[in-house]
């Protein structure tokens, strides 16, 4: 009788030990699976601005991903265009979609007048 007691008090300690290690794990992967949740939406709402507003066809982006950062914006979206592979333009992807920035991957300063994809966003909420 001792004995199945024992064994029936360990088995209680390794459910509780296990319901406590799963609430901690869940804790602590909830930031990481919500910031790739984001980081997805934000990369589907500047694919389906560029489509669906500036005309552009799947086929004409080589590469985008989605970042975060803590600074503001929180969440944006790298893209590079087939005919510009090395200029990278950065968009926002919250309510207010639109490309904010670019770069050059070499390093050059690209005058705007040469960019192909240029199209900066423009506030009208004055």
């Amino acid at each position: 009788m001792k004995q199945a007691f024992t064994i029936l008090g360990r088995v209680v300690i390794i459910k509780k030990f296990l319901i406590i290690l799963s609430i901690v794990l869940l804790l602590c992967l909830t930031p990481f699976v919500y910031i790739q949740v984001k980081k997805h939406i934000a990369l589907n709402k500047v694919m389906e601005y560029l489509i669906e507003e500036k005309g552009y066809d799947e086929s004409d982006i080589f590469m985008i991903e989605s970042k975060w950062t803590t600074g503001i914006p929180n969440y944006y979206v790298k893209v590079t265009f087939q005919n510009e592979p090395n200029i990278v333009y950065l968009y926002f992807a919250h309510d207010i979609k639109g490309q904010f920035e670019y770069y050059d991957i070499r390093g050059i300063k690209v005058p705007i007048e040469d960019l192909k994809n240029y199209d900066p966003y423009k506030n009208n909420r004055s």
